[in-house]
């Protein structure tokens, strides 16, 4: 067989069996998501929410490095997730949530039953620059009231971009002399989109990239990675 003929069939049948692996892998979270931790209630799982694969990256990182206090950037079916692990397995973790939608908050909370969790309502108004791009992210006046020393793990997963793709760099000017602590780390999603993973570079050049997201910090000293990715 023609030698590039050869080449073209094997890389073929690589990114089949990357792919198969890909949807195996997403297929084993899911269930072991929803069978541990979306608590006595049917949860909405779409093309927004934070990828079974690293919701699972979340899980474990929480679990095995000692996470104390969360700081989640946009509220979603992760929120559900931290609130029933926190209580399932005792942790008493403390998880702010901060998105721009009261209303899509007030879901999460009382049709999912994520109670035991700090909504701060947040809207878009402060005007900040990543490089040469200006932006709007959440109220810097409202998030007064966090504690920044305290914070231990950040999920950014909002805003959403609409008005610039680089919005998601307010949460690393927001707590930027908070980056390289000792016990602080971040899972930052979405970093497949080559915006986001400039943004992730530009802060922590040494972040582990997954397909889809990302997750960096000193803070993350024990592997997290789920076994179902490996094995």
């Amino acid at each position: 067989m023609d030698l590039k003929l050869t080449n073209f069939f094997e890389r073929g049948f690589r990114k089949n069996k990357d792919q198969i692996l890909q949807k195996t892998i997403s297929a084993s979270s899911y269930d072991y998501l929803m069978n541990n931790l979306s608590g006595n209630v049917v949860v909405p799982y779409n093309t927004w929410s934070i990828s079974p694969q690293g919701m699972m990256v979340i899980i474990n990182h929480i679990l095995i490095n000692d996470v104390k206090t969360i700081v989640e950037f946009g509220t979603g079916i992760s929120t559900v997730f931290l609130n029933n692990l926190s209580i399932k397995n005792n942790l008493n973790l403390k998880i702010i949530s901060i998105d721009h939608d009261a209303e899509w908050q007030k879901v999460i909370k009382e049709k999912y039953g994520a109670t035991n969790v700090e909504y701060i309502h947040c809207p878009m108004t402060t005007k900040l620059k990543f490089k040469k791009e200006d932006f709007f992210w959440y109220d810097l006046e409202v998030l007064k009231t966090i504690d920044k020393q305290k914070i231990d793990f950040i999920i950014v997963d909002g805003p959403v971009g609409a008005n610039s793709l680089y919005e998601r760099a307010g949460a690393f000017e927001f707590l930027k002399d908070e980056l390289h602590r000792n016990n602080f780390s971040c899972f930052f999603d979405d970093t497949g989109d080559r915006p986001l993973k400039e943004i992730m570079l530009h802060y922590y050049p040494n972040a582990k990239f997954y397909p889809t997201f990302s997750i960096a910090g000193l803070g993350n000293k024990y592997e997290s990675e789920p076994v179902i990715f490996t094995k």
